[in-house]
C-alpha cells in the first residue's frame, strides 16, 4: 500500500513524536527488518504447503441423475 504524501507526513510526525529525533532512524530500521522476516516466514510457510492437484470431472449426457423429489410433493 502506497501512502500519500499527508499519510506519509503523519506518520514521521507520530513517528517523531513517539520515538524522538535519535531513535526514529533505528526503529524504522529494526521496523523494516521485522517485516522483511515476517514476509520470508509466511513465503516460507506457503512453499511447505502442497498444492493440491486439480481434478477434473467429466460427466457424460447419460450420467445425470433425475433431480431428487420435492419434500411435501407425493409421487
Amino acid at each position: 500500500m502506497l501512502l500519500r504524501a499527508e499519510g506519509l507526513f503523519l506518520v514521521i510526525a507520530l513517528g517523531l513524536l513517539f520515538f524522538g529525533w535519535k531513535r526514529l532512524p533505528t526503529s524504522l530500521r529494526d521496523l523494516g527488518k521485522t517485516r522483511r522476516i515476517l514476509k520470508a516466514e509466511a513465503q516460507a510457510l506457503r512453499d511447505d504447503v502442497p498444492v493440491p492437484p486439480k481434478r477434473t470431472i467429466t460427466a457424460e449426457p447419460g450420467d445425470v441423475a433425475e433431480p431428487a423429489p420435492k419434500p411435501g410433493k407425493q409421487a
